[in-house]
């Protein structure tokens, strides 16, 4: 599900360019990547995210160059308005936002719960390709974003280990990814009451009551109670899930997933070759990409091996010239030494 070692390149290129098209236009501006593409998180068909700042306000000069361009939308329905465009012949889609705050900085959080939560990478590949594989992963279409499934991830994890600690005073397994998705579906398929409590990753996570006098005005939708409420960290004055329109419908996607998957892991279990193909079914450019990687891992082994036997045929010629050296001065040192009886000998024939 991750990007290959060309499709990261190009999606470098496309940043690159990016930037430099943005500064041509504007002029003095900052040109800042956010989201997977910076954290590490993107799918190959991921966005990439830009937020443009300007320092001061200016003229801009210029005209975009739309050489590469087979797409350009200007959306104005969402909560922070974007430009939409796709670059051919990557089909990379670009988004692009300006003057606004969190972007950059949202990565750098997630870097640090990635760094300090191990499964959150893994999890967030294989729900990310889940959502996207059901058209729910844009948030400007009442779907699940990135940013916001990232926050739900680091939710459900430290509420999993806090419940692990009590009860087996110990943190939990967290390298079973199997049982962390079913529970991570268990959890927002079923057991999370979307209409009366919110989400905070703060202070090593924890629940609140959305109709709370401080949060009622901005977590509580009297239109939509059953919306998914998700402080956001960098601003807890925000709503990061308000966007979410559709989590009902996203909501019965989960718990019919948790079911799905609980029926090939429970007693009596059902036969399949692959329990994460019966909610995310394999596809060419999937077993495209495996095969892909396989032989990158190969040829990768087989260059790491003949390096090691250079290496180990380079450390063993240096010792065994060591060795010669060492006996070749011993040697010397013997001839030197036998040299000097015999001319101790000779002067004492000549002394006496």
């Amino acid at each position: 599900m991750e990007p290959t070692k060309d499709e990261l390149e190009i999606r470098n290129k496309m940043v690159a360019k990016v930037t430099d098209l943005a500064q041509r236009v504007f002029g003095m501006c900052q040109v800042l990547p956010f989201g997977s593409q910076v954290t590490g998180l993107c799918l190959p068909d991921s966005d990439i995210d830009f937020v443009i700042r300007f320092p001061k306000k200016g003229s801009t000069d210029g005209n975009a160059n739309e050489e590469h361009l087979s797409y350009l939308e200007v959306i104005e329905q969402t909560r922070v308005p974007l430009v939409k465009f796709t670059v051919e012949p990557y089909k990379i889609d670009i988004d692009v936002c300006f003057d606004q705050p969190g972007g950059p900085e949202s990565a750098d959080l997630m870097h640090r719960f990635m760094n300090s939560m191990p499964p959150l990478r893994p999890l967030t590949f294989v729900l990310k390709y889940f959502l996207s594989s059901r058209d729910i992963n844009k948030p400007f279409t009442g779907g699940i974003g990135s940013y916001l499934l990232q926050l739900m991830i680091v939710s459900f994890l430290q509420q999993r280990s806090r419940e692990d600690l009590m009860r087996t005073g110990r943190l939990g397994n967290y390298f079973n990814l199997g049982s962390l998705l079913i529970d991570f579906f268990e959890l927002y398929g079923i057991d999370f009451n979307y209409v009366t409590t919110g989400i905070s990753v703060r202070n090593d996570g924890f629940y609140f009551a959305k109709g709370e006098r401080d949060k009622k005005s901005v977590f509580w939708q009297p239109s939509r109670q059953s919306g998914l409420a998700v402080e956001n960290p960098l601003d807890i004055t925000m709503d990061v899930g308000a966007g979410a329109y559709r989590i009902q419908m996203i909501q019965r996607v989960f718990e019919h997933s948790f079911k799905t998957l609980l029926a090939y892991v429970a007693e009596p279990r059902e036969e399949t070759y692959s329990i994460l193909a019966r909610i995310i079914p394999p596809t060419e450019a999937m077993e495209k990409r495996r095969v892909q990687k396989m032989e990158s891992e190969a040829k990768a082994a087989v260059v790491n091996t003949f390096n090691n036997n250079n290496t180990e045929r380079d450390l063993q010629d240096r010792n065994s010239r060591k060795k010669r050296k060492a006996n070749g001065h011993d040697s010397n040192n013997k001839q030197a030494k036998h040299n000097d009886r015999g001319n101790e000998r000779s002067i004492s024939k000549y002394t006496y």
